[in-house]
């Protein structure tokens, strides 16, 4: 399975994409195995989110899948935005919000995942910063999937509410890959 081509595209309106097989084995995905075979489809029409799905070139299974939105955050003076005086008298930024991500039983670690996130940044960096002005991306992360979006260079929001929460928020600043940095390491951050 190493030698497989993964393609990463928009979920299909049609049957073009399978998702009715898409299992997750741990009770607490279910959500997200009930999301992409029922609801994602329904989500995207009716613009709510957008979902992009990972499949082996030339099978119709879906393995994995990223789904966005549009969002704002609250960095409650916890982040300057040094490039822009006078942004933190703002209560919220503007920002696209990771929903969702998931990998099919079997298909996890194969880095899959981190080429979803990659695509997801780069359609927001394309599609979205030039037309609409967004400086952020954010997700609420469960504990077992923060260090892989920190590897990333998501940074966990310091409040101690925030450090508190099931899944607490984390941030990546656009500006940094604008800028043209590559995806940046994040820097350590305090425990929880």
């Amino acid at each position: 399975m190493a030698d497989e081509n993964i393609i990463i595209k928009t979920l299909e309106a049609a049957d073009l994409d399978q998702v009715s097989r898409f299992r997750m084995e741990r009770e607490e995905d279910k959500p997200l195995e009930i999301f992409i075979r029922r609801d994602a489809r329904k989500s995207a029409a009716a613009n709510l989110t957008q979902t992009y799905v990972a499949k082996v070139e030339g099978d119709q299974k879906v393995i994995g899948y990223i789904s966005i939105m549009c969002a704002e955050v609250a960095l409650e003076k916890t982040y300057e935005i040094a490039d822009k005086v006078g942004a933190d008298r703002y209560e919220y930024q503007p920002a696209v919000r990771i929903s969702r991500l998931a990998m099919a039983t079997g298909w996890e670690g194969r880095k899959i995942g981190r080429q979803l996130v990659e695509t997801a940044i780069g359609v927001v960096l394309v599609s979205i910063v030039p037309v609409a002005g967004c400086r952020f991306m954010i997700l609420d992360a469960k504990p077992k999937s923060i260090a892989f979006y920190r590897r990333l260079g998501f940074r966990l929001l310091d409040t101690e509410e925030n450090l508190k929460k099931a899944t607490p928020l984390m941030f990546l600043d656009l500006r940094n890959l604008i800028d043209g940095a590559a995806v940046p390491a994040a820097p350590a951050e305090p425990q929880a």
